[in-house]
């Protein structure tokens, strides 16, 4: 911590066994971005009924419309893996799922950011620059936060913003996180740049 403290350090300086550990550390990261990208493309993704199904149990349109059908039409229930969201309930997430949920993520969020922005702060990029990307990245975090309560307490119409703030917040912590592995492992510069305010 005395590192984060000093004032012209800077992430190349760190030891080879710091440089490991934070590389591993940014590496189990990025796993976790991939990772909870594939989590919610399958939990709230088209197949499922989109993220207005999930949280709000809005069912959504139909993305082809079926043949009419002459005859008698038999209804049996869907079978095992059937995904046809026109034939599967939808039901809401409750309230206290989602509190679990949102529990959950705002105490292992916040820990993750801390500790990304930590190492990005070190790196030699202008303070303004910095200081953008950290901005960007808690606040898509907690608008991403906030949109399943939006869409299951307000209106399945706020459905945009959950796609929308996840893809933000991919892309801010992904670079936070990228950056100062690249920077801490390229050779130091001849003469350290002073960063531009």
């Amino acid at each position: 911590m005395r590192q984060f403290a000093s004032g012209g350090f800077r992430i190349w300086n760190l030891s080879t066994e710091a440089k490991l550990v934070y590389t591993g550390f940014g590496l189990m990261s990025l796993l976790a971005l991939v990772v909870s990208v594939l989590l919610y493309e399958d939990m709230v993704g088209p197949r499922t009924g989109g993220v207005a199904g999930y949280y709000a149990g809005a069912r959504s349109a139909p993305t082809t419309a079926a043949p009419p059908v002459a005859g008698p039409k038999l209804e049996l229930p869907p079978e095992e893996g059937d995904t046809d969201s026109a034939r599967s309930l939808q039901v809401a997430v409750s309230y206290r799922k989602l509190l679990e949920t949102t529990h959950f993520h705002l105490f292992t969020v916040p820990v993750f950011l801390l500790i990304i922005a930590h190492l990005f702060m070190l790196t030699s990029l202008a303070t303004r620059t910095k200081a953008a990307w950290v901005v960007l990245a808690w606040l898509s975090s907690l608008a991403h936060l906030g949109a399943p309560w939006l869409i299951r307490f307000s209106s399945p119409s706020w459905r945009w913003l959950f796609p929308t703030t996840g893809v933000v917040m991919t892309v801010s912590l992904g670079f936070m996180t990228v950056f100062p592995i690249v920077v801490m492992w390229l050779p130091r510069p001849r003469k350290e740049p002073t960063p531009a305010v």
